[in-house]
Order: structure tokens, then C-alpha cells, then sequence
């Protein structure tokens, strides 16, 4: 009765969704600064709770605004305004829907995230992209109109720029009638899909536009759009998935019985269900959503992992799913993690998965530039790829390489283990990057022959590519680096932690908080960004023999599973018992302050993790401190944040 009651629900907001024009009007009620992510939109423990969007209004800015739904219930058409990065950070499309039953009706900010925008694009919730923001003022009348491309402001008109394409799909409420005819197409020709013979090159190409250009059997450049892009892989965490699969059965359940057909996936050896956010399940929503998720799985045909298997992000390259040159879709932002195996892979919102899921393609699609990166030298004792991706992240910013692919490559390629490389890839995001993709090489080679037996294509870019930008960093002049709260950009090297942390004195940035103590109450190490052997290994040589501070909660958990066993048969997981750790099965719960390590006010947290937010890891009151897992071990055995070079 739950499925049938979504189903009429979600089809009413599609018939209204269709009655949109292009021209809108409505009242400005919130200006945000820059880099407003999507845990500021949305809390991360509300995801799971609901898959009726309604639910989510009432949790809208709860941790940085809580103000805004108070604002917005006195409008009947609310827009925001706001800086850069818009809607960075989270894959998640429950931010959209947070805004949209809080009757948001256009966000107008000098740039977009580009998970979000699409995630936009698809539920029909308009944004614009002007770069003057400065004559906008609370409470002012707007009247907005796609076709013209001007916004009228006090009868001054503001124009703006949107391709005719996106106009019409944000006029319409999305493109889902132009997936189902996609779909029927893909059902009368029996899903036989022909990739023509590429003709020779015109000019130099990057990785990623090799790796595009090989599935749509033509040359494809920089800039370039894609109406219907063919993807190899798919893979949802319980978080999206149960929407996904709900969404799947809404949109296109009758289509497949006209044709006479079950309604079924576009590859179930490509799709994987993949349980890790909130495993051991902590509530009845999230169990009910893995008990849908096995279910659709075994009718489908299609790879379920067990709670506790493992993170999304390693367990598919642990089994060998994750080849170079595959397109590979996850319905999470740190699907990036596997660029470093030398293939396209980026996340996606629930309803570009619920598409693709049907089609096995993804939608409107322009080719990314490529932002190159050359490393020299050679990490010192002490440092590592966490500190690397951390370093990148301070001097570039979190938008520093926004809806760009950061290629990475250079002689020093060789000196990066494959674990320190998906750490790097892994927070690429977190600078505002589509994707990272990292060149092949004897290392990766290595790698994959001990996983997968499968066939592939490696990629490298070609002399004389078009680049945005080429940058060389030097690692061997890096240091231990952390991250202050409550941004992944505040970046500090642990030589100047001190300095840094008398420049927050007295701030008033969100962004930025104030800092009076290095001393810590908990300490995390894991996640798909660090949970991996090496990461443990390296924080057991500095925890071996020592004890955890008591004044410190130590939580640990590997990645996955095999890791898990693996540290367990070489007696490395004992180093951590014996020294007071918690430890825990393989998940993704203090991550994102779902479970297993929620923090509460006034915590102070030294975390392995990607994102620093406020509200990130439990209360907005907490302050998050990111580092590597040597410098985590490291703080909580001296109960401040230290150089984990002291210990080696």
C-alpha cells in the first residue's frame, strides 16, 4: 500500500510539474553567500527517513538557517539568491526536493554545482546562472523569463544565459517523457546498440575525451554535447536506491507491458545494490529500504552485497568491476574515487539513476574540460595522499576546479600506491570537480591483474591536449595538512596549525569556525576515503604499543570486509583493541552522522573523512577537523591534533 500511495502521490507532482511556462515571478526571501552545500540544504540524517519528498521541507537549512522555512511560508513563490558553488558537496536530490516544498520556485547564483544543477534540471526547479547578483535585495519582485533570458528586477532587466535546451526542460518539469520514448526505442530494436568505427583523429585528445569518444564511436571534444551518453555501470547505496527502485516502477512500469514485456533493467551485470551508509541498520526506514532493494535485486538478476560487505566505492574494485575506460555512474558524489583506475566515474541524483537503471544511458550530457595536474618528486615519510588531495584543496578551493575533470599524471605517477590514489580522486569532488581521472601505468597494471581477469582499454591523453589549466605540485615539499572546520578548503600545514588557528579568533564565518583548542574528544578513521589497508597500516606502526588518550572516543572501521579479515588475520586489528579503539563493522555511519560515532555539542573531531560541514558528523555544534590517518592515530593517542611525523 506504501508503493501505491508514492506511486499516485509522485504522478500528481509530475502532472503539475507539466504545466509549467517560462515565465515565472516570486519574491526573494534568502541571500546565501558562496560554496552553499547540500548538507547546509539538507541534514544527512534525514535521507533515509522518507522517500516522500514532503518530508523533507520541515529539515530545510536546519543546521546554518534556521530561519528559512520561517521565511518562506510567508510567500507563495520564494527565490534565492546566492554566491558561487551553489549546491555543492552531496549527490543527494533531497536537497532539491527540501527547497522545492518550501515553495522555492529559482535559485539565481553565479554558479552551480553540477550534480545539483542536474538534479534541478530533472524535478524542474529553475535555476539561473548570472554573475550580477549585487542589485538583488530581500524582498524584492522578480519576474523571470526563460525564453527572453532576462530576469526583471524593479524594472531594471538582468540577462542571463541558459542553453534553449535547458530552458525547456526546466519550462516542462524535467525530460522524462523524452527517457520513456528513448526506452521504447531501446525496447523495438531488442537493446542492440551499434558503436561505429571511430574515424582518425582531428586534433590531440584528453583522457576523458578518448574514453567518451570510444563509447559513442565518434570524436568528441571539449564542450561538446551529448544528448544520450550509454554508461557500463551502475551502482546505489541504500540510501537512493529504494527511490530509484520506486522511481524505476513509476516512470516506466507501463511502458514495458505495452511492449509485453516485465519491466526490466538495462544490464543486470552491471548494476549493483550495494547496502553501506547505515549498516547495521538503525532504523525501520532503512531496513524496509534494504529489504526493497534485495528484493528488486533477486527479480532483476542483479549483485546485492550484504550489510557490512563493504563501501560502495571499494568493494566494486576489490571484485573487479571497476576497469579502465568504463563510464561508470554511482548515486554518490565520491563515485569520483574510482577515476583512479583509470576510467569516468562521477555520481548522479536518484532520477538521472532511475534513467539510466531503464535506458543504461545518462542524459544531456557535455563533454567536461580537463584540468591537468603533473606531480613531481616524491612524498616524504609522514605524508601522504590524503595530504596531497588536502594541500590541492587549500590553494585551488572548494570550487577551484568546478564541473572540470581533474587528470592526474607526471613522473612522480609511480610514487602513489593505488590506495593513496582513490584517496586522492576520492575528494576531488571536494574542490568542486566533476571527476578525477588518473593516467595508466605499471601500478595500476599491477593492480588490476590481481582483481579482475576482464578485458580492457587503458587510456593516456595525447601530446599537445587542450587543457584549462596545467599545474605541477611538488610532493616532496608537502607536510602533514588539516583540514579546520567547518570546510574542506580551510587547509593547513600542521607547521602552521597554530597561526592558522588564531586566524579564526573571533570569526563570524560559518565557513570558518572559531578555534580555541587543538585538544580533541574523538577521533575517526575510515571511510571510502581512508578506511583502506594501507590507511590502517600506517596508523598501526604509530599506535603500536601506545594507548588511546582518555580523554579521546578512538573509532575505527575498515572499508570492507576482505579488509576488515585481512587486518584481522595479520593481527593488526588487535594493535587497535589493545590501544582502546572502537572498533566496527565495515560502513559508512560516522561519516555522515547517521550511526556508530554520532558527535554531540561541543565535540572536537579529528576525522579521516571527506567533508568537514557543519552538522556533518552529529550536532552543529561539533567542529570537524579532517587529516590523514597517521595524523588521526597520531591525535588521539596525544589528545590534540598533532605531527604524526613525532611518532615515526
Amino acid at each position: 500500500m506504501r508503493l501505491i500511495s508514492f506511486i499516485k502521490k509522485s504522478s500528481l507532482i509530475l502532472e503539475e510539474k507539466s504545466k509549467m511556462n517560462y515565465q515565472i515571478s516570486g519574491t526573494i526571501t534568502s541571500i546565501f553567500p558562496s560554496d552553499i552545500n547540500t548538507d547546509d540544504i539538507i541534514p544527512a540524517w534525514t535521507l533515509q527517513e522518507s522517500t516522500n519528498q514532503k518530508f523533507f521541507a520541515k529539515y530545510a537549512f536546519e543546521n546554518s538557517d534556521p530561519q528559512f522555512i520561517v521565511r518562506c511560508s510567508k510567500e507563495k513563490n520564494n527565490i534565492i539568491i546566492a554566491g558561487e558553488n551553489f549546491g555543492c558537496g552531496s549527490s543527494r536530490e533531497q536537497a532539491v526536493y527540501a527547497l522545492q516544498e518550501n515553495n522555492v520556485i529559482a535559485v539565481i547564483a553565479k554558479s552551480f554545482s553540477d550534480i545539483f544543477y542536474r538534479n534541478a534540471l530533472n524535478n524542474g526547479l529553475v535555476l539561473i546562472t548570472s554573475l550580477n547578483t549585487k542589485d538583488f535585495a530581500n524582498s524584492q519582485e522578480l519576474e523571470i523569463d526563460l525564453l527572453k533570458r532576462t530576469i526583471n528586477c524593479n524594472g531594471k532587466e538582468i540577462k542571463f544565459v541558459i542553453s534553449k535546451s535547458d530552458a525547456d526542460t526546466f519550462a516542462t518539469g524535467g525530460k522524462l517523457n523524452r527517457v520513456r520514448n528513448h526506452l521504447k526505442q531501446i525496447i523495438q530494436k531488442d537493446k542492440i546498440i551499434t558503436v561505429k568505427k571511430i574515424p582518425q583523429k582531428t586534433k590531440p585528445q584528453t583522457i576523458v575525451e578518448k574514453i567518451i569518444s570510444d563509447h559513442l564511436g565518434k570524436n568528441v571534444f571539449v564542450g561538446d554535447f551529448i544528448k544520450e551518453l550509454p554508461v557500463d555501470t551502475l551502482f546505489f547505496n541504500e540510501v537512493i536506491g529504494p527511490p530509484v527502485i520506486k522511481y524505476f516502477h513509476q516512470y516506466f512500469d507501463e511502458l514495458f507491458k505495452k511492449n509485453k514485456m516485465i519491466p526490466e533493467v538495462f544490464n543486470p551485470k552491471e548494476i549493483f545494490l550495494i547496502p553501506d551508509h547505515t549498516v547495521p541498520s538503525s532504523s525501520v526506514s532503512v531496513s524496509e529500504g534494504i529489504d526493497l532493494m534485495e528484493a528488486f535485486a533477486e527479480k532483476q538478476g542483479i549483485k546485492c552485497y550484504k550489510e557490512g560487505d563493504g563501501i560502495e566505492h571499494i568493494v566494486l574494485m576489490e571484485d573487479g568491476f571497476i576497469t579502465p575506460g568504463k563510464i561508470i555512474l554511482g548515486t554518490d558524489s565520491h563515485t569520483d574515487t574510482n577515476g583512479a583506475l583509470n576510467c569516468l566515474a562521477f555520481g548522479i541524483g536518484t532520477t538521472d539513476a532511475a534513467y539510466a537503471l531503464a535506458t543504461g544511458h545518462l542524459y544531456d550530457f557535455t563533454v567536461p574540460k580537463t584540468f591537468r595536474i603533473n606531480l613531481t618528486g616524491e612524498l616524504h615519510k609522514g605524508v601522504y595522499g590524503k595530504d596531497l588531495i588536502l594541500f590541492l584543496i587549500g590553494m585551488l578551493g572548494v570550487d577551484g576546479t568546478v564541473k572540470q575533470v581533474v587528470e592526474f599524471g607526471g613522473f612522480a605517477l609511480k610514487t602513489l600506491s593505488m590506495d593513496a590514489r582513490t584517496t586522492v580522486a576520492n575528494m576531488a569532488v571536494e574542490m568542486g570537480a566533476r571527476t578525477a581521472i588518473f593516467e595508466s601505468d605499471e601500478i595500476l597494471q599491477d593492480y588490476l591483474s590481481t582483481y579482475t581477469k576482464k578485458v580492457y582499454k587503458t587510456y593516456l591523453p595525447d601530446k599537445r591536449c587542450r587543457y584549462s589549466k596545467i599545474i605541477e605540485v611538488n610532493l616532496s615539499e608537502l607536510e602533514p595538512n588539516i583540514a579546520f572546520p567547518h570546510k574542506p578548503g580551510n587547509v593547513t600545514s600542521v607547521s602552521k596549525i597554530k597561526q592558522f588557528m588564531e586566524k579564526t579568533k573571533g570569526s563570524k564565518n560559518t565557513d570558518c569556525a572559531e578555534i580555541n583548542s587543538l585538544k580533541i574528544t574523538d577521533a575517526f578513521l575510515g571511510a571510502c576515503t581512508n578506511g583502506k589497508y594501507e590507511d590502517f597500516l600506517a596508523a598501526a606502526i604509530i599506535l603500536k604499543d601506545k594507548k588511546i588518550h582518555p580523554g579521546v572516543n578512538f573509532i575505527v572501521i575498515p572499508a570492507s570486509r576482505k579488509i576488515y579479515n585481512r587486518l584481522l588475520t595479520e593481527g593488526i586489528l588487535k594493535i587497535f583493541a589493545d590501544a582502546g579503539a572502537n572498533i566496527e563493522s565495515s560502513n559508512c555511519g560516522p561519516c555522515f552522522g547517521k550511526h556508530m560515532g554520532v558527535v554531540g555539542k561541543g565535540a572536537q573531531i579529528i576525522s579521516s573523512s571527506n567533508r568537514n560541514y557543519i552538522g556533518r558528523m552529529g550536532s552543529k555544534k561539533a567542529k570537524i577537523f579532517l587529516a590523514s590517518p597517521a595524523t588521526v592515530t597520531a591525535s588521539a593517542v596525544a589528545g590534540e591534533i598533532t605531527d604524526p611525523r613525532n611518532f615515526l
